[in-house]
């Protein structure tokens, strides 16, 4: 099949790609174009022949534009909306200017929307498609401190999700959601203290990787088209939806 994943060169996107081109899919991925970024990039197309890195920056209309008229030549089967623009955690929410929650909105739930748009418009012509949205578990319940930004924009894209799934189930495509406990990458630095703290609280004791996610996003690659609407948390049951 042929699979998009937005940010794909590093944490869960680096890992979901690294996951999926050993079944032979073929894999687009988005990236910053930062010099760091790039590099990465290479590395992985360099390694993996059926890998196609596109650079793409979410903050700027016309880079997201140019790009979504690529996604239009790609003949989409999977899209993951993986890409999230800035940090989990910010500050309390008294503290956040309103404008703040508008740039928020802008740099994320509108790329995902229009690249969304490029895929269903090849998956609605194939009668076959399938959508995967990497979510959070802060959407389950009272978000962490901080989180007013990140939960309310992945809240945004869970309720797309739902929209997606009652309009297109009669093109035969799918729509499914993902909500991650903490995963420690780049992406969600906390102080080592605080991490340490987080392992021994875990029920596991040991915290998520984006490897074991990545499984989860295969597993609704290969799922039949039956699976559609579903709402999976990641979490070792700590969380459960209601």
């Amino acid at each position: 099949m042929n699979i998009l994943v937005t940010g794909g060169t590093s944490g869960l996107g680096k890992a979901t790609v690294e996951l999926l081109v050993k079944d032979l899919h073929q894999i687009y991925f988005s990236y910053l174009p930062t010099e760091a970024y790039k590099a990465v990039a290479e590395e992985m197309e360099a390694t993996y022949s059926s890998v196609k890195a596109v650079p793409v920056n979410f903050c700027e209309e016309e880079s997201v534009d140019a790009f979504c008229e690529q996604v239009k030549t790609w003949d989409i089967d999977v899209l993951v909306n993986c890409t999230y623009v800035g940090k989990p955690q910010t500050t309390y929410f008294h503290k956040i200017a309103p404008g703040e929650f508008l740039r928020a909105f802008e740099m994320n739930i509108i790329p995902t929307v229009k690249i969304t748009q490029a895929a269903l418009g090849i998956m609605k012509n194939k009668k076959f498609g399938k959508i995967i949205n990497i979510i959070t578990e802060a959407v389950i319940g009272l978000p962490p401190m901080g989180y007013s930004l990140y939960a309310a924009n992945k809240a945004y894209l869970m309720e797309l999700s739902n929209v997606w799934n009652k309009e297109y189930t009669r093109y035969n495509v799918t729509s499914n959601c993902i909500l991650p406990a903490y995963m420690q990458t780049s992406f969600a630095e906390v102080d080592e203290r605080i991490l340490e703290q987080m392992q021994m609280d875990h029920p596991l004791k040991q915290l998520l990787t984006p490897e074991e996610v990545a499984k989860v996003i295969k597993f609704f690659v290969d799922a039949s088209q039956q699976v559609n609407g579903v709402k999976l948390p990641v979490n070792a049951g700590t969380l459960l939806m209601a």
